[in-house]
């Protein structure tokens, strides 16, 4: 994986953040991840400002993105609803209101095969379109161990989101923010 030193100015990038939420926190073989990137509006590139896995029941996992939606000025917001994961969606926008962040929040469907999805980033990763944040160890180590039979794949699927997320933004790039409210 290649690193970013330091990020641009958020003012610069379009934000999204994805989360793709564990059902159950106890089992095995599952953690939520909540990918952060940026993608600079005129370069193009891509930045993982803040990548992690977390083993957390629904309710804390929401406050988690809570508190790093209080950090980062994120432009799109999407969710990975797949099983009971739109009923989550549901509580997640509950909670989002009562800590007053209007971010609407995008259901998103995974499609297609996982693996075909996860490796589709390959050569995007490989070219170094997307940098990662040295600082996000067990997120990176996901991504780096990747390959079909793995035991986890969080950290990949939970990018892809992001990064689809990221590129299908079309954003209010012509309007100052401050102009439409």
């Amino acid at each position: 994986l290649m690193y970013w030193d330091r990020l641009p100015e958020f003012e610069e990038m379009e934000l999204g953040m994805y989360i793709d939420p564990a059902i159950k926190a106890g089992k095995k073989n599952d953690y939520s991840a909540v990918s952060i990137i940026g993608q600079h509006r005129k370069t193009k590139q891509m930045y993982v400002i803040d990548g992690n896995i977390y083993k957390l029941l629904p309710d804390d996992l929401f406050q988690v993105a809570i508190e790093k939606l209080k950090l980062y000025p994120v432009d799109k917001l999407g969710f990975e609803v797949n099983q009971a994961q739109s009923y989550m969606k549901q509580k997640f926008e509950e909670e989002l209101w009562k800590a007053n962040i209007h971010t609407p929040v995008e259901s998103v469907h995974s499609k297609g095969q996982k693996h075909e999805r996860i490796i589709s980033l390959e050569p995007e990763v490989k070219k170094g379109h997307i940098l990662f944040n040295a600082d996000n160890l067990r997120y990176n180590n996901q991504i780096k161990d990747y390959n079909r039979n793995c035991q986890y794949d969080d950290a990949p699927d939970s990018l892809y989101g992001a990064v689809q997320l990221i590129q299908s933004v079309k954003s209010l790039k012509f309007y100052d923010r401050g102009l439409l409210f």
